[in-house]
């Protein structure tokens, strides 16, 4: 059985990504740190990537990516 989370308007999808193994490889490597300081440094590598992205829609998409990795 698969968890399928609902998709929200323009959330990226991993797939769809080439810097998602970025963006989850900052947050795991800060895994010592509070939640919210390797989020907002996940979300800093995320919008280097995609700087044309809004900073919600841009939030929202690593949120997303990782509540979906801390799932499976």
């Amino acid at each position: 059985m698969s968890c399928n989370l609902p998709t929200e308007t323009n959330v990226r999808q991993p797939s769809d990504c080439r810097c998602y193994g970025a963006v989850m490889r900052t947050y795991k490597a800060m895994s010592d740190e509070p939640h919210y300081v390797a989020l907002q440094a996940a979300q800093r590598v995320y919008r280097h990537h995609h700087p044309e992205d809004s900073p919600d829609h841009a939030n929202l998409t690593v949120e997303r990516w990782i509540a979906e990795e801390h799932v499976h």
